[in-house]
């Protein structure tokens, strides 16, 4: 993601103990047996979007577009994965 959207040595410090700790939510989250399937997605989609905005304080608007950009790409994917998915069939 640094190179993708040319963060600066100070942006990296700072995104990087956000996305640290969005990946220990997300562990907590998946570890969680006691959570409904559902109200563990709505908590999994929280948790990213607290991330995704305190992340997009640090970009500037260019920088905010490409991940943006970086966001739907990835989303595009999962969901392509998904209808892919022998689960899914």
């Amino acid at each position: 993601m640094a190179k993708k959207l040319g963060l600066t040595a100070d942006q990296q410090a700072k995104i990087e103990p956000i996305l640290a700790d969005r990946d220990q939510q997300v562990q907590s989250l998946r570890a969680n047996t006691a959570l409904a399937a559902t109200d563990k997605k709505a908590q999994l989609h929280g948790v990213v979007q607290d991330s995704d905005s305190k992340i997009e304080a640090v970009l500037n608007n260019t920088q905010k577009q490409q991940y943006e950009q970086l966001k739907q790409s990835r989303h595009a994917k999962r969901q392509q994965a998904q209808s892919t998915s022998p689960a899914n069939s």
